[in-house]
């Protein structure tokens, strides 16, 4: 690469690209003097409102390229789409630029970094998404700064950005920057619940702890659902199960599952899955639930929390709030307040024609917290339908497209051997809260969960941290 860098002398440099790839590409920049000379991002197409990055302007190529030419470009994308910018730069006569090899960077990147030691007492934790303090390795954190009775750990949270909310005793450091980089390198082990990036690189010496977030036996995932993942998925995959030193089960199934298409021949540890432990104390939670949301006590709660869709489909997620509403009232002879948990993905693409107020949870940041509160579950293919199960009360799917669906993606139990109460239309749905039967819903859920084989019993977050202790610590905590 320092044969490229050679032809800058003085010019400005535009990284085309703005992914994980331009971002160590913008480091390497910075790490070898050249930060002033980075004049701006280009993609193709802006998406969003995202116009500016590391501080610097993010332009379209061409709005870019119709005013200034004094320049070098560097495309800093994954190889899938590099020949594909080659060709779109190639169009404009006269334009020098360069095709950045990811993996050197990547490599003297890290080079540098790795020369700061590793703190045997810091920990790194991140959430699914980088979507704030929750899932598993939350649980984790919070069973360390328990044990930490001598104050020792130095526990650290990637976050999107900087988060009142996150305990005070955990250090916050922003993803993707420089800082983020300089943690990942310097901790003694990871905990996190979704892959990694395929650039990301591990030290001799670190502990990697994949606590997946997955729990139901529900959708098809990786290696069971290859046909519809994309090839660099694939790659990332397997390169963050060969840097995993253990991973945490909930269950028979996953453990099995584990094994068989993760990629993963290393240790598992079947202590149950920590964010479980919320519903072994759902009193106190609904209690804060209740208060954060200014629910009355004496109110029963229904959750509508759907999964998201590919095609950003919306006509899917028409759920009749006020005969719903209605219906649980007359059912079971409480007030009812609903709440909506829209998925992250695509969380703005549908709206409700209803009289009923409802109230937004899709930000909370620990949404274990909302399913142990409620008092009715309805979702459609969502996993958290498994997570509910523990609270032994009504779950209802809602699925006017499944037909649909199931062509995206398949399922390991078929829907209609899962212990749920499933709805392809309003009125079936509020036939079938009428006629919901609490004694033969629960013995059908019982046996189903006994069968799946799990391991909670509201003491995974103490196993894992134990096995923490024990096994990575030397019992120095």
């Amino acid at each position: 690469m320092a044969k490229e860098l050679d032809v800058i002398k003085g010019r400005k440099i535009v990284i085309y690209g703005a992914g994980t790839v331009a971002d160590f590409f913008f480091y390497y920049l910075c790490q070898n003097g050249y930060e002033k000379n980075i004049d701006a991002f280009v993609l193709t197409k802006l998406v969003g409102d995202n116009v500016k990055k590391f501080g610097k302007p993010v332009y379209e190529f061409e709005s870019y390229f119709g005013k200034q030419r004094d320049c070098v470009i560097f495309i800093a994308a994954q190889k899938k789409i590099q020949k594909e910018i080659e060709e779109i730069v190639k169009r404009k006569k006269g334009i020098e630029y360069y095709s950045v090899d990811a993996k050197t960077i990547v490599d003297e990147f890290y080079e540098k970094l790795n020369k700061q030691p590793i703190n045997r007492y810091k920990i790194l934790g991140q959430n699914q998404c980088v979507s704030g303090y929750g899932d598993n390795p939350k649980y984790i954190f919070e069973e360390l700064h328990r044990k930490d009775r001598d104050n020792k750990l130095d526990l650290v949270w990637s976050v999107s950005e900087y988060d009142s909310e996150i305990p005070q005793y955990v250090r916050q450091v922003i993803y993707g920057s420089y800082e983020y980089y300089e943690e990942l390198t310097t901790s003694h082990i990871w905990i996190d619940n979704e892959r990694k990036p395929n650039l990301i690189r591990k030290r001799d010496g670190q502990v990697y702890i994949q606590a997946w977030h997955g729990a139901a036996p529900i959708k098809k995932v990786e290696a069971d659902a290859i046909s519809s993942l994309e090839d660099f998925y694939i790659e990332g995959a397997k390169h963050d199960s060969e840097m995993a030193d253990l991973f945490i089960s909930g269950s028979e199934f996953y453990t099995e599952l584990y094994r068989k298409s993760f990629w993963y021949n290393g240790e598992i540890l079947k202590s149950g899955l920590p964010r479980q432990d919320v519903f072994w104390n759902t009193h106190n939670i609904r209690k804060k639930i209740y208060s954060k949301y200014q629910i009355s006590e004496d109110v029963w709660t229904v959750l509508y929390a759907p999964t998201f869709r590919s095609d950003y489909h919306e006509g899917c997620y028409d759920l009749n709030l006020d005969g719903v509403i209605e219906t649980l009232k007359a059912k079971f002879g409480r007030d009812f307040k609903m709440l909506v948990s829209r998925h992250p993905v695509n969380h703005i693409s549908y709206n409700f024609n209803s009289c009923v107020e409802y109230i937004e949870v899709g930000w909370q940041q620990d949404f274990e917290e909302i399913l142990a509160a409620v008092d009715v579950l309805i979702t459609d293919y969502s996993g958290c339908m498994y997570d509910f199960s523990y609270t032994e009360r009504p779950i209802f799917l809602f699925q006017t497209d499944y037909e649909e669906y199931i062509k995206d993606r398949d399922f390991y139990i078929p829907m209609d051997e899962l212990p749920y109460i499933t709805s392809k239309s309003n009125r079936e749905l509020i036939d079938n809260i009428k006629a919901f039967d609490e004694v033969a819903y629960k013995e059908h859920l019982r046996g189903f969960m006994q069968k799946m084989g799990n391991y909670d019993n509201g003491t995974a977050s103490k196993q894992v941290v134990d096995y923490i202790l024990d096994h990575y610590m030397r019992g120095e905590v």
